[in-house]
């Protein structure tokens, strides 16, 4: 039987999808709604960061790290996304979109998504 979800994965699981509608909305709505969502998904995506970081406590080495980096990636990334949103809404520098896209998106993909899919896959496997 799987453990009953933490307040953390629960406030990740209704935040982070809650932050992409308003960063969505924000685009027809103006920036300060979009910068909105962009800290209610930072806030859900560090939750996830947080329950990885929990879960790397309980597996072996290998899997470890690769959730360790998976964690540790969204803290550096999402500070990109808040600093790109607020730059919209006050007069503060921030990254242009081609560097967006090459930092915290190229980041996300294989920092984030792709040591999280091959650390899952481990535990899956049975790895620990």
């Amino acid at each position: 039987m799987a453990d009953s979800p933490t307040p953390a994965t629960t406030a990740a699981a209704i935040s982070v999808p809650l932050g992409t509608g308003v960063v969505l909305l924000g685009f027809f709505l103006g920036d300060p709604v979009e910068l909105a969502g962009a800290a209610v998904l930072t806030t859900g995506m560090w939750l996830v960061g947080w329950n990885l970081w929990r879960r790397s406590q309980q597996a072996d080495r290998a899997t470890a790290a690769l959730l360790i980096v998976s964690a540790s990636v969204l803290v550096v990334t999402m500070l990109l996304a808040l600093s790109w949103a607020l730059g919209h809404v006050v007069d503060t520098p921030y990254l242009p979109l081609e560097w967006m896209a090459a930092t915290h998106g190229l980041a996300n993909a294989i920092g984030f998504a792709l040591c999280g899919l091959l650390a899952w896959r481990r535990l899956g496997e049975g790895v620990r």
